[in-house]
């Protein structure tokens, strides 16, 4: 037989004594709390039952005090507001006392109940007068008081008799003992429960570990099995990696040399326009190879300028930027970035405003051809995604945690949220019919997220659709100088 054996071990003995012992103490403690509940649950049903009754005498008193000064002085407005509000309250008390707050009846007194329906009918006897009260007589409110003042012996006497009842706390202290029995019993049922279901549990756990043993070797090899495909699959992962690593560095190196053997020609492109622009050699015949030149060179500068964002993203990816780090007036920047593009912004029917210098000013450790171009894009995207009549401010300052920091904030399209999370990729562009006006190619935020964090810094954005951005570089406190 499977039972006896299973007993045979002195582990088992040990673990089902346990968890006999531990059920046993619980349910001491679940005793113990339960006889405490009734033991208070009686001193508070026999302390507050007959207080309730005195309660409801004293707020009728009140009642009958208010209507014997209100007769005094028919015409006083405030003693007629206090004779309503405590007929309200001496009601709602009668109510209480009728009902209890569960639904049942507080007391079991004699001729208690007669006392209740008797108040009740005086009360209600009263009730047409208080809905007149305003035009109430003198005589009518002193026969209102007389009919109240009659049933305060009676409300009195209940009081008394409840005091000195020797049942009523017996009646209460039975009902809780009757109640804390059905708990314990319930108890009891569902321990013998607990402890069938785990003797059975523990019966099935030894039968399964049994199980386990016999399955042991097979077990084994299934792990030793998967632990070679995690070790093929991370060599695996491994090489990828390092192709992937590999192909960056190679992508690196070619986007470099690409804008090393572009820049070359692009200089002869922009010197040979600017010279024809000029007309340094006699006039531009016929003059619509002029317009030409012009178009020539406008898109020569367009090009270099992708060309040296995309080496500097490059030099930076690769680890090769180097900064030159001097003492630097963030008002240079941007002083420097308005000057340059006030004349653009003008042309579009775009206000460039630059707020008033801090006192005294912000200095940082920083390269200020970095930090020119930073806002020199930020500004231009401003000015790119702004309509006429727009407005674009440029800000600096020491934040409220002590860091440098300069912003720049248009009233421009905006940025929605899911676009927020791509804009800082590199060529991204918003998909917008106002950006497809213009040209780019998704490099100036980009680049300037890199050359910001270069400098240990950040760049946010707080933007919504429709309501405008605001870009802001903060510099560590490091730099501060």
């Amino acid at each position: 037989m499977i039972l006896p054996s299973v007993f045979l071990n002195r582990r088992v003995r040990i673990t089902v004594l346990g968890v006999l012992t531990l059920l046993t103490m619980i349910a001491a403690a679940v005793t113990y709390r339960a006889n405490r509940e009734r033991e208070a649950a009686a001193r508070l049903d026999f302390s507050r039952s007959p207080w309730a009754i005195a309660a409801t005498e004293v707020e009728t008193l009140r009642l009958s005090h208010a209507l014997d000064l209100l007769a005094n002085a028919p015409d006083n407005a405030a003693l007629r507001e206090e004779v309503m509000r405590r007929f309200d309250t001496t009601w709602s008390r009668v109510d209480v006392l009728k009902t209890g707050p569960e639904g049942k009846p507080l007391f079991r007194l004699p001729g208690y109940e007669a006392t209740l329906e008797a108040f009740d009918a005086v009360l209600i006897a009263q009730d047409p007068l208080m809905g007149r009260l305003e035009t109430a007589t003198a005589a009518e409110l002193h026969t209102a008081f007389q009919q109240i003042n009659t049933i305060l012996p009676r409300l009195r006497e209940a009081f008394l008799l409840l005091v000195t009842d020797p049942n009523y706390n017996g009646l209460r202290s039975s009902t809780a003992q009757q109640e804390l029995e059905d708990r314990l019993l319930l108890l009891l049922i569902g321990l013998g429960a607990l402890v069938f279901v785990l003797f059975l549990l523990l019966i099935s756990e030894i039968r399964g570990t049994q199980r386990l043993l016999w399955h042991s070797d097979a077990m084994v090899a299934v792990l030793r099995e998967r632990e070679s495909e995690l070790a093929a699959l991370h060599a695996a992962s491994q090489h990828a990696r390092e192709q992937a690593e590999a192909a960056n560095n190679a992508k690196t190196a070619f986007l470099g040399n690409m804008s090393h053997e572009l820049r070359t020609p692009l200089h002869a492109i922009l010197g040979f326009s600017e010279t024809i622009k000029r007309a340094s050699f006699g006039p531009i015949q016929p003059p619509r190879y002029g317009e030409y030149v012009n178009h020539i060179h406008q898109s020569a500068e367009h090009l270099f300028s992708l060309v040296e964002d995309l080496l500097s993203l490059t030099r930076i990816e690769a680890r090769q930027y180097t900064l030159n780090e001097t003492r630097l007036d963030l008002a240079g920047p941007c002083r420097f970035a308005a000057d340059l593009l006030r004349g653009k912004a003008e042309a579009s029917g775009i206000s460039l405003i630059l707020s008033e210098a801090p006192t005294p000013p912000v200095v940082i450790f920083a390269d200020l051809r970095t930090v020119r171009q930073c806002v020199l894009n930020l500004v231009t995207n401003a000015v790119k995604f702004t309509p006429a009549g727009g407005e674009i401010r440029l800000a600096w300052g020491l934040s409220a945690e002590g860091e440098a920091e300069l912003s720049v904030t248009d009233t421009g399209i905006g940025i929605s949220q899911d676009e927020q999370v791509a804009i800082f990729d590199p060529f991204y562009q918003v998909d917008n019919s106002l950006s497809r006006q213009h040209t780019g190619a998704g490099l100036g935020l980009p680049l300037v997220k890199s050359l910001i964090e270069l400098h240990g810094g950040r760049v946010a954005l707080g933007s919504r659709a429709g309501h405008g951005s605001r870009f802001t570089l903060t510099f560590p406190k490091d730099r501060l100088c």
